[in-house]
């Protein structure tokens, strides 16, 4: 589950801070890139690198992509060692009245 707005301009040339919140009410945060965008952001300044700390790339930043990638990170056990855990439902989300993954995955 990622309880955040969707906000996508292209697919194919954006980048998307992600909250991955799991069922024991861990949240992991990531950062989507596709390799167009990097290319760019790379191209508009003048360092010689790209990095970016919990980065992962994809084809592409539909809904559907981003879906089947964190359900594949799961499945593999990957998820931990590609993102960072940032703290719980309860640390992250209280303002919003968020305590366990009930009230995330109802809003």
């Amino acid at each position: 589950m990622f309880p955040a707005p969707y906000q996508v301009r292209d697919i194919y040339n954006d980048n998307l801070d992600l909250n991955i919140v799991l069922e024991n009410g861990e949240v992991y945060f990531g950062t989507l890139f596709t390799l167009q965008n990097i290319k760019d952001l790379m191209e508009s300044n003048s360092d010689i690198y790209f990095w970016s700390t919990d980065m992962l790339i994809l084809k592409d930043l539909s809904y559907d992509s981003i879906c089947i990638v964190v359900e594949k990170l799961l499945n593999d056990g990957t998820l931990k060692q590609v993102f960072s855990k940032i703290g719980t439902i309860e640390s992250i989300f209280s303002h919003l009245g968020w305590n366990d993954y009930s009230d995330v995955s109802s809003s």
